[in-house]
């Protein structure tokens, strides 16, 4: 790529053919891409002189042309005035996006470059563009607001790669946006400032978050020397509000034994880790699984980057204390150290506690926690690992934790991305709902109580959960006051599975009739109704009645709310 700087040059850019004084400056010189700066805008041409674009003097990305033999496939409009295109080209996708800012006139150019410079003395702006890309994330405050964007990946070197995207219904997707030198460089200083935390070539890795509006992401940086072509990102957009058990049900990650299952061991305070590999969804699972906490338990929660969406949780009335602790990335630092916040949070009192991500030697503070119940209530984290026993191994054998220790992990469940039979299609499943045994020396041992059947594309109960085997529901059966048989146990899960599954019926696929809000609302009568009728020692006629009729209102009163 070939750039000149044409007002220090003293050339003039006026028409969209380059002019001869423009092509003897070149000479001889052979480029891919001509781009030619004045302090209003940037033309850009390929390297047979045709005009590709021309990108307004603040936007520090570039957008390329659409190639041919390309089919549009949906379109739809962004709250920022942008517009997306979807458009498919073999077997991939094109994410073709076209931001307000490229359609700026001549004149409001001018207009736009007095409030810039006025910006720059006087460091507020009323220019809603002027915000967005000289004291925002330009080009992210658009794609972040794309509700199907999951995540974004911008990789070195500049010009040269387009970003690509994570979409919710086209998976990964290619894009007409190329990230500049000054867009890696900026969002590398804003990232080192929002987080108070090195990335220079001694510390050549950063992970953060960054907050866009309404929009929470978490982004990890690379550069030189680790980055061999320079400066990338990864930036995993979080969800707006907190995921549900509803959710999740109606796109088929889980059922609603899954549902009921882990309300019941949620309930009476059992460990489990949700794992799986990168972008399975773990911490999303999480999430969602904390909602099965009721609001009178206080939370502890401990993250290095903040992922939960605690101010959710908060506004729901729950109780949460978040701790923020170095990342596993830093070996020193003004923040706490993971495993002594860790250590910490057992002091506060009886709480649930809520692990974000176990990587380090902080693992073995958290089976210290397990080990005392942290004070009877539920513990639980997320983990790398995509099998049972790959839990073990990484716990174990990476991290630590003494085999013994390991035994009082209660439940594991694992998340996954499967594929369609093309390969090019993905879909987030639960595949397992494991117990660790305890009657066991040197290796461990499992036993599967869900199983997904690729056949039915349902999560599935195996007959040792059936059939009253389940040493963990043996366990509660033993420690619970109004439980006469295991046949009371099966009852209690199906009774909470059935309320997650009328929910979702009652929503008609409308998600705001699932959100976070309307399942506390449920969460809270179906213990308050499950104390007055009793379902277990009465049975279940009369709860379900009074159940289904409560429901009714909170989705009557969410459906109100929501138009």
């Amino acid at each position: 790529m070939l750039e000149l700087d044409c007002d220090a040059l003293g050339v003039r850019l006026a028409a969209a053919s380059l002019s001869d004084e423009v092509r003897d400056i070149i000479g001889h010189q052979t480029f891919d891409r001509l781009r030619l700066k004045t302090k209003l805008f940037t033309k850009e041409y390929d390297d047979e002189y045709n005009l590709l674009s021309v990108e307004p003097f603040f936007v520090d990305v570039r957008f390329s042309v659409l190639p041919n033999n390309v089919t549009l496939v949906e379109q739809y409009s962004l709250k920022t005035g942008a517009i997306v295109q979807i458009y498919k080209r073999g077997t991939g996708y094109i994410y073709n996006i076209k931001i307000p800012e490229m359609d700026v006139s001549f004149e409001q150019l001018f207009t736009l470059y007095e409030d810039m410079e006025a910006y720059s003395k006087e460091g507020v702006t009323g220019n809603d563009f002027i915000r967005r890309w000289y004291e925002e994330f330009g080009i992210l405050e658009h794609l972040l607001d794309d509700p199907k964007v999951l995540e974004i990946n911008v990789n070195p070197p500049a010009y040269k790669t387009s970003i690509r995207l994570v979409h919710d219904t086209y998976q990964e997707c290619t894009s007409n946006i190329y990230p500049s030198d000054d867009f890696l460089n900026y969002l590398a200083t804003r990232l080192k400032i929002s987080t108070g935390r090195p990335l220079n070539r001694a510390q050549p890795q950063l992970d953060g978050e960054i907050t866009v509006g309404e929009n929470r992401a978490r982004v990890a940086a690379i550069i030189e020397p680790f980055s061999i072509f320079g400066t990338g990102y990864s930036i995993r957009k979080h969800r707006e509000h907190p995921w549900t058990l509803p959710l999740f049900m109606k796109r088929k990650s889980m059922n609603h034994w899954f549902a009921g299952l882990m309300s019941l061991i949620i309930a009476h305070g059992r460990s489990f880790l949700t794992a799986g590999p990168r972008g399975s969804g773990k911490t999303s699972l999480l999430g969602s699984l904390i909602l099965e906490i009721l609001p009178k338990y206080r939370i502890i929660t401990i993250e290095d980057t903040q992922e939960l969406p605690i101010h959710d949780y908060k506004q729901l009335g729950y109780d949460i204390l978040p701790l923020k602790v170095r990342s596993a990335l830093l070996k020193e630092g003004l923040e706490m150290p993971f495993d002594t916040g860790l250590r910490t949070s057992l002091r506060l009192g009886d709480s649930a506690l809520i692990v974000g991500e176990v990587r380090s030697k902080e693992a073995t503070v958290l089976y210290e926690a397990m080990r005392v119940g942290a004070m009877s209530n539920v513990v639980a984290g997320t983990i790398h690992a995509d099998s049972p026993y790959g839990v073990y191994d990484r716990v174990v054998n990476d991290l630590g934790v003494p085999k013994g220790s390991f035994k009082v992990t209660d439940i594991i469940v694992i998340q996954n991305l499967i594929k369609t039979t093309s390969g090019l299609g993905r879909e987030r499943r639960i595949m397992q709902v494991t117990e660790v045994l305890k009657d066991w020396e040197d290796k461990p041992q499992f036993q599967d109580l869900l199983t997904y059947n690729p056949e039915t594309d349902e999560l599935e109960p195996t007959d040792a959960f059936l059939q009253g085997k389940s040493v963990v529901l043996q366990t509660i059966l033993k420690n619970t006051q109004g439980y006469t048989s295991y046949k009371d146990i099966m009852l209690d899960i199906g009774l909470r599975g059935w309320a997650k599954a009328l929910l979702v019926s009652m929503a008609n696929d409308k998600d705001a009739l699932m959100e976070a809000p309307v399942l506390a609302d449920m969460n809270g009568l179906y213990a308050r109704l499950m104390d007055q009728h009793d379902p277990i020692k009465n049975g279940p006629d009369e709860f379900k009645e009074a159940f289904t009729a409560g429901l009714q209102q909170i989705v009557r009163k969410a459906r109100i709310e929501a138009t």
